[in-house]
């Protein structure tokens, strides 16, 4: 038997006051008048009366108060919650760790995972021994500390109540390293004296994994800790989702989009669903579709003028698992791009940005050098309403407030400088791992002549050659300045330099220059991301400000901090993501945020899992809990009552 009370000590004094209390009601005297009468022959029931309200009989023989001090008495007993616990599973120091991923929002039984996992997690609590302590960590793709290690049962249970489900996918990396930070401490050496100090004492603890285990197995080892991994949700759990999603632009077609997307069927038996497309809200098209046990299937829209607008797929299944169950695409607007071309004839340059790709996502101006000193190419490259300049083997006085691409000069200043001049030049090296040098093949390209550079400290080398950098990219404030030292014609002849715009890798590099220095979108599908994951916004450079439109309805306004590229954090939600200008309603990118994961859409549970090298098994038992007679004696005290009352009415009524 184990008591836990429920009231503080001011309270326990109130309590303890209420039977002298009633003892002392019975005490009171009735007030007499004395009156001498000739006899008492009539008097005899006021003389028996006297007898029972004196002290003694009253105590001795009132049954109403006996049960009024039985009650009270077992209502002191239930404030101190006498329980009993089975067999002992807890430890002294306890981790519980509760999965609040997508996957745990399933439906397969009474509620949902989550509300089963905390209803465990509480009756674990509740069976805590008055000298046990526990700390709560709830986990998705991260780790989040509710409560640390604490033997304030109330607490505990409050932090396990506190815990809301998320869309985010699940990894038991950030909460085991948050578990075993206490139990296996560091150990710091010192080399030259051979020693070697752990820095803490080893506390160890057992954890209690409260998921389905859909989740990768985390690295380490479990070390002093010891695990126990309690399955939520049933074998028998039932889904069909959706795994991928995306659309494509017609080449030939500029106003019709295909839509692909991909369903799996996550049960041991085949089924068939119904999936329906609809645009701004509206159904394009809807196809059944047949799925074998476990199996999967590819389905395609066609989708005629459409430009842009928010596409949303949706499946029709009775299945226990509904998030899996919508896919969101946007198709991004085909053009926001403003570019000057800044050159004083280059054949080679101008065509290769009059293709339609590069048509397709930005407006072209082609302005002369002479004009460069001119107060309206400059007030235009100081307002910010170019969103890329290229300057063809020549150089502006003063930098524009504008991401820059250029060819064969260097920017003003002194941060960028020309090593030396030399040629023919052999490229060996090219950074493909760079978005400007993506797909991009200088294996074959023959150069004639250029310049090796000195870029400033920070910049990212792109090419190399052999006699130096050919190619960096270098960060200026909230801009990026991209310098190639080789220019495509030379002389006043403008012969060529280089046969690179003959290859196909030329315009394949300036488009990846318009998207990554101009922030502009060239496929018809708008970028998703997974829910938690950051997202990098591609918005031209001219726009300091942005307010991003969120899933529900509620604007939130990022600053660019002069960073070259907007970062938002806040994805949490699933659906559109719409960013626009503070003052301005146009739409300047939109990315969604799809879940898109089968380790969340496989929500059968996991029969074991594994943490490091070590294999850890469901828990199939019954897990221990704590039997409480409070409510029992407190119905007993409620029966007591109302005999006392029927008692006190039948005397009153004699």
């Amino acid at each position: 038997m184990s008591w836990i009370p429920m009231l503080a000590w001011w309270q326990w004094l109130l309590m303890f006051s209420v039977p002298p209390l009633i003892v002392m009601l019975y005490f009171l005297k009735l007030r007499r008048l004395p009156v001498q009468v000739p006899s008492t022959y009539l008097w005899r029931r006021t003389i028996e009366d006297l007898h029972v309200n004196s002290i003694w009989q009253r105590l001795r023989k009132n049954l109403l108060l006996l049960l009024q001090l039985l009650a009270i008495g077992l209502l002191i007993l239930a404030c101190l919650r006498p329980g009993t616990r089975g067999q002992q599973t807890l430890g002294s120091r306890s981790i519980f760790l509760i999965d609040n991923s997508s996957s745990m929002q399933s439906t397969d039984i009474a509620g949902t995972r989550l509300e089963e996992a905390k209803r465990r997690a509480i009756a674990l609590i509740d069976s805590m021994a008055s000298t046990d302590v526990a700390m709560v960590i709830a986990f998705s793709d991260r780790a989040d500390v509710r409560k640390e290690f604490s033997g304030d049962r109330r607490r505990l249970r409050e932090a396990v109540a506190g815990i809301q489900p998320t869309n985010r996918t699940t990894d038991l990396n950030e909460a085991m390293r948050a578990a075993s930070g206490l139990a296996n401490p560091g150990r710091t050496s010192q080399i030259e004296d051979v020693m070697d100090v752990q820095v803490a004492e080893a506390l160890p603890a057992k954890i209690f994994i409260f998921s389905d285990g859909g989740f990768a197995a985390p690295q380490g080892n479990l070390g002093n800790l010891s695990a126990e991994y309690i399955p939520i949700g049933s074998p028998s759990a039932r889904n069909v989702g959706i795994l991928a999603f995306s659309v494509e632009r017609n080449s030939e077609k500029v106003n019709q989009v295909q839509a692909f997307a991909r369903i799996r069927n996550f049960v041991d038996a085949a089924t068939q669903v119904t999936a329906s497309l609809s645009l701004d809200g509206t159904l394009v098209d809807a196809v059944e579709v047949k799925l074998e046990a476990g199996g999967e299937s590819g389905i395609n829209f066609d989708v005629r003028e459409a430009t842009q607008g928010q596409l949303r797929l949706e499946i029709e299944s009775d299945d226990d698992f509904q998030l899996d169950n919508v896919a969101y695409a946007g198709l991004d607007p085909p053009r926001q791009l403003e570019v000057a071309l800044v050159t004083s004839g280059n054949t080679a340059l101008e065509t290769a940005l009059a293709t339609a790709p590069v048509q397709a996502l930005a407006s072209i101006k082609i302005v002369d050098p002479a004009q460069l000193d001119t107060p309206e190419l400059d007030a235009l490259a100081q307002l910010g309403k170019v969103d890329l300049f290229i300057y063809d083997q020549c150089s502006p006085k003063k930098m524009p407030t504008a991401n820059t691409l250029f060819f064969g000069s260097i920017p003003p200043g002194d941060s960028w400088t020309i090593a030396n001049t030399s040629g023919p030049l052999f490229v060996i090296d090219t950074n493909r791992a760079h978005p400007i040098m993506q797909y991009v093949d200088m294996g074959t390209v023959r150069i004639v002549e250029g310049n090796a550079l000195n870029p400033p400290e920070g910049a990212s080398e792109l090419l190399r050659t052999d006699v130096g950098v050919l190619m960096a990219v270098a960060p200026r404030d909230a801009y990026q300045d991209a310098v190639l030292g080789l220019s495509l014609t030379k002389g006043s002849d403008k012969a060529p330099n280089t046969d690179w715009p003959i290859k196909r890798s030329f315009p394949v590099f300036l488009l990846n220059c318009l998207e990554y220095l101009g922030g502009a979108v060239s496929s018809a599908s708008a970028k998703s991301i997974q829910p938690g994951q950051n997202a990098t916004l591609g918005v031209a450079s001219r726009f300091e400000k942005v307010r991003i439109a969120i899933p529900d309805g509620k604007s939130i306004v990022i600053d660019r901090a002069g960073q070259p590229k907007l970062e938002f954090h806040q994805t949490d939600q699933l659906g559109f993501y719409l960013t626009r200008p503070i003052d301005d309603d146009r739409v300047l990118q939109m990315f969604t945020v799809n879940l898109f994961s089968q380790q969340e859409s496989e929500i059968r549970p996991a029969a074991d899992v594994r943490i490091g090298e070590e294999s850890v098994a469901a828990t199939v038992t019954q897990q221990t809990t704590r039997h409480e007679y409070w409510r029992w004696l407190l119905a007993g005290a409620l029966v007591i009552l109302s005999i006392e009352w029927l008692l006190y009415i039948r005397r009153i009524a004699i």
